[in-house]
């Protein structure tokens, strides 16, 4: 699915509002906000994946396990 750059970044922006949300929200809602990111960054690096360069990919891992870390974290009731 090919995105013009403008919804392209709508939808960045969206994930970061969400991103952001999740962070500020207390308890299970901002677990779940944050794991919804960690879902859409997944399925944004799997679809590139094959593109990305190696020095990339580690970076993108470890974006995605730092986000359902802080999920966990929520949901637990850690933060």
């Amino acid at each position: 699915m090919a995105l013009r750059r403008g919804n392209a970044l709508l939808l960045v922006a969206a994930v970061g509002v969400v991103f952001l949300a999740g962070l500020f929200i207390h308890g299970a809602i901002g677990g779940v906000l944050l794991l919804l990111v960690a879902a859409t960054l997944v399925l944004f690096s799997a679809g590139a994946w094959p593109r990305v360069r190696r020095e990339g990919k580690l970076p993108r891992i470890l974006i995605i396990v730092v986000v359902v870390a802080l999920a966990a974290a929520k949901l637990a009731g850690k933060l």
